[in-house]
């Protein structure tokens, strides 16, 4: 992989991982663009990694007070990522294989689309997190490890859905979002070791961190604005552009 090819992945990642359209999705379609045929699954791990570091600088406050003033919410954290990863631990094996089908991507593309547009017009739920909330966020989390659906959609149209106000929910989400990340790095850790790392992959994390500082503002706002729903008729275009030219 080239210097360039990691800028462009970096860019791609940081703006998709926290917008509500796919970066797993968005990035298996730019590398059969670019001819990468293989998934290239640590080198996305470190753009994660990146994407992960821009969290803790957006809700570093956040994350402060889980340890300090609001436990409780580190408790509903704990509970959804719990979820997580019992989702991850029985379907990873063949999720991971997913990785390289892109007409898959752009059906889940167009699912995302429409978990977004349901999400955000259609409630179900009294407002306030709760523990089995936060379990079902979890799950979305993890069925958001499938290619072409999107974590951050998933799991804020399923807060949105269960009756979270718009702040809780973003917030809720993007913290769920670190024992993921963390997980996965540690659970790929012997193909990292095993396969090996470059300068690239370097590049790629820097890049990604500092796009994703600037989408997460950016979501942030349009989500604060009643905006979310525009993420998903993008979803369901890019997703029916795919099946249709790839």
């Amino acid at each position: 992989m080239s210097v360039l090819e990691a800028i462009i992945s970096g860019i791609v990642q940081g703006v998709t991982e926290f917008l509500p359209i796919s970066s797993s999705g968005h990035l298996v379609i730019l590398h059969r663009l670019i001819g990468l045929q293989e998934p290239q699954i640590v080198f996305d791990i470190f753009l994660h990694l990146g994407t992960l570091v821009a969290i803790f600088i957006v809700f570093w406050r956040d994350i402060v007070d889980i340890f300090t003033t609001k436990r409780m919410l580190g408790v509903f954290i704990l509970l959804g990522a719990v979820a997580t990863a019992f989702f991850v631990v029985i379907f990873g094996e063949r999720i991971e294989g997913l990785f390289i089908n892109v007409r898959l991507v752009g059906g889940m593309l167009i699912l995302t689309g429409i978990w977004l547009i349901f999400g955000t017009f259609i409630r179900f739920g009294s407002e306030g997190l709760t523990g089995f909330k936060a379990v079902l966020i979890g799950l979305a989390q993890g069925i958001a490890s499938i290619p072409g659906i999107s974590r951050s959609g998933a799991t804020i149209a399923t807060a949105l859905f269960l009756g979270l106000d718009v702040k809780t929910a973003a917030r809720f989400s993007f913290l769920l979002a670190i024992p993921a990340i963390i997980g996965a790095f540690f659970f790929k850790m012997k193909d990292i070791v095993s396969i090996g790392i470059n300068a690239n992959y370097f590049i790629g994390l820097i890049t990604s961190c500092i796009i994703g500082v600037l989408s997460l503002k950016l979501l942030l706002r349009l989500l604060y604005g009643n905006k979310f729903h525009i993420f998903g008729f993008y979803c369901i275009f890019i997703g029916a552009l795919t099946l249709i030219l790839l």
